[in-house]
């Protein structure tokens, strides 16, 4: 990434425009989309329109770089990036974080970082990443994206105008903009640029104006050509204007005007409603943590520890009943994966390429297996063997005493998030390329492969299969569930009426397949033993989202079915489908993982790096 001190910068303009001159222009991109030739071309057109100005002193670059977050694309990317003759600042957005092979890393190791701060004209330019992290559900600036944002907001003086740049437009489709906007208003935040909605737009969110820019892509509405913005600002003035520029073309009118001033401090804050912990007090927080980095992982246990990671890179134990640190250990890269727990042995998978296995006991290495690529999906650990994927489009089997790799399968097309299943034959597992896969436990060798159609994007990567007798059951993002055949991968059926993305499940007896519905905020059953889908009940579920996208899996213990949500809720079903025995609002991003410790007590934990017991009766 180009940078550019402020001294240089101020001489620069001084030299350009002349001391006198009070304005200065930068330019606005936003929503590149890079995925083949046709978004390159567009991308190249604007950074020749930027080159050949002279009016414009830096860029910034509002996410969405890529269209699914491969290296090849962030690649193809940064190089017409760095043909930019000005400075560029840039932040990640949904597409280049949730579908990333790399974990997110990449991005970082590109482009020099996920954030960015600047001084110029005596205002202070600074920007975060903004998620959704690998776990699909709504977009959330990091945790460790707040601390550094707080920290970066605490050292600038109080009277300096602040302008804050994320993907995604500070409304509350950004789960925590609460919480940013706590950090940002400790400071003179004056005005945030966004893109996301691909059209330009002048917003006011709880008192603090805000841009949102058109995508550069040549199928932008309502012009149809590729194209950005051009702001300029009046220092004299602080007065802000804001045009539409087609690359190649003219200068376009302006849009958008404003008065860059301090916030009111008399507009308060939208804030999340919790109130629905008031309507089940048979639910209690028995212990609570909170880390300094995101989540995106669930648990194993040993009955006494639980063993997690966080996005920093961490691999953790606690005690289960009372929450207290037992032990840490630091990988070299980004943490998604869910651990798993066997024979006194914790495995997880690093985004920098390696399957750990540590002591439970203590937290030491056992073994490390390099795979060469980042991991971001989770280990199944079944009889001495730990079956993971990585995103170097392989899937292996390595023996869990000696760390030996026992076969590879290199046939994955695009990359593995979830965990796969097993059952006496067979291994079971789907990918960001469309496909789901039926290995052979033996060898590894291939016995059936199923594709879906349409975009990659409807891949069964996402949920983590599950089986009941000759079927194995996936959900998809297109809102369709399908059992397959195991034996064959040959469709048995498919349906569109539980309404599901990707969070599924299996009833302890594995009669009933559950499916959390996407937009109609319902718990449906399914029967598991039929031939066709048949819907056995549907539990709504006290849910205000327009769409719940949570992909964690649904557990159960004998006495209720546990639901993740999207939004920070956690709801506890009757085993009957009755009625919802108690739900509980923990935060306001994605519930990774519910796990039942016994038939009373169970543990979650959120993207914004909570972990949360919780304790209930039934009412």
């Amino acid at each position: 990434m180009k940078r550019v001190l402020l001294l240089s910068m101020m001489l620069i303009t001084a030299m350009l425009w002349g001391a006198e001159n009070t304005k200065f222009s930068f330019a606005l991109l936003t929503d590149t989309h890079i995925s083949g030739e046709s978004s390159m071309e567009d991308l190249k057109k604007t950074v020749n329109d930027i080159n050949s100005r002279d009016d414009i002193e830096f860029v910034i670059i509002a996410g969405d770089i890529t269209e699914f977050g491969a290296d090849w694309e962030l690649e193809a990317a940064h190089e017409i990036f760095e043909g930019l003759d000005v400075p560029y600042y840039i932040v990640p957005g949904n597409h280049d974080t949730k579908w990333s092979e790399s974990g997110c890393n990449s991005f970082a190791r590109i482009f020099g970082g996920i954030d960015f701060a600047f001084e110029a004209h005596g205002i202070l330019f600074c920007g975060t990443s903004s998620g959704p992290n690998m776990r699909m559900g709504m977009a959330q600036v990091p945790r460790e994206a707040l601390v550094w944002l707080d920290s970066l907001i605490t050292a600038t003086p109080a009277s300096m105008p602040i302008i804050y740049t994320v993907h995604n437009p500070m409304d509350s489709s950004l789960s925590n903009v609460a919480e940013v906007y706590d950090v940002l208003k400790k400071g003179n935040i004056q005005l945030t640029l966004s893109g996301h909605w691909h059209t330009d737009n002048l917003k006011n969110y709880d008192g603090v104006p805000a841009i949102v820019g058109r995508s550069n892509l040549r199928a932008t509405p309502p012009s149809k050509v590729v194209g950005y913005n051009i702001i300029t600002i009046d220092t004299a003035t602080m007065h802000l204007t804001v045009r539409n520029h087609e690359s190649g073309g003219k200068d376009g009118k302006v849009w958008a005007e404003l008065d860059l001033k301090p916030y009111d401090p008399s507009i308060e804050t939208t804030r999340p409603d919790y109130s629905l912990n008031e309507q089940y007090p048979n639910a209690s927080t028995l212990w609570e943590k909170q880390e300094t980095a995101d989540i995106g992982s669930g648990f194993a246990s040993d009955g006494t520890r639980l063993f997690y990671a966080t996005a920093a890179g961490e691999i953790k134990a606690i005690y289960a009943r009372t929450g207290g640190d037992v032990w840490s250990y630091k990988t070299a890269g980004r943490i998604y994966s869910f651990p798993a727990y066997s024979a006194g042995r914790v495995v997880c998978a690093s985004t920098d390429g390696n399957v750990y296995c540590l002591n439970a006991k203590n937290g030491r290495l056992i073994w490390v297996h390099p795979t060469g690529k980042g991991i971001v999906a989770c280990p199944l650990v079944e009889n001495g063997v730990v079956y993971v994927g990585s995103s170097a489009g392989e899937f292996y089997a390595i023996d869990l005493m000696s760390g030996d790799r026992k076969w590879t399968f290199d046939g994955v097309k695009g990359f593995i998030e979830a965990r796969a299943i097993a059952d006496d034959e067979k291994v079971y597992i789907g990918s960001w390329g469309n496909e789901f896969y039926a290995l052979d436990k033996k060898d590894g060798t291939l016995v059936w492969k199923w594709k879906n159609k349409g975009s990659r994007m409807y891949s069964a990567a996402a949920c983590w299969p599950v089986i009941e007798g000759d079927k194995v059951f996936i959900t998809t993002p297109e809102r369709a569930t399908r059992a397959l055949d195991k034996n064959t991968g040959e469709e048995i059926w498919f349906s569109k009426e539980p309404n599901g993305r990707e969070s599924q499940g299996i009833s302890l007896d594995g009669k009933t397949l559950y499916v959390k519905t996407m937009l109609t905020n319902e718990l449906a059953a399914v029967d598991a033993t039929s031939d066709t889908c048949k819907i056995l009940w549907k539990c709504p579920l006290p849910n205000d989202a327009d769409m719940d996208l949570a992909p964690a899996p649904i557990l159960s213990n004998s006495n209720a079915i546990f639901v993740p949500s999207s939004i920070g809720k956690v709801y506890a079903v009757k085993s009957d489908g009755s009625r919802v025995v108690w739900a509980k609002k923990l935060s306001n991003t994605v519930i990774n993982h519910i796990l039942p410790l016994d038939e009373k007590t169970v543990v979650a934990s959120t993207m914004d790096g909570k972990i949360v017991c919780i304790r209930y009766e039934e009412n």
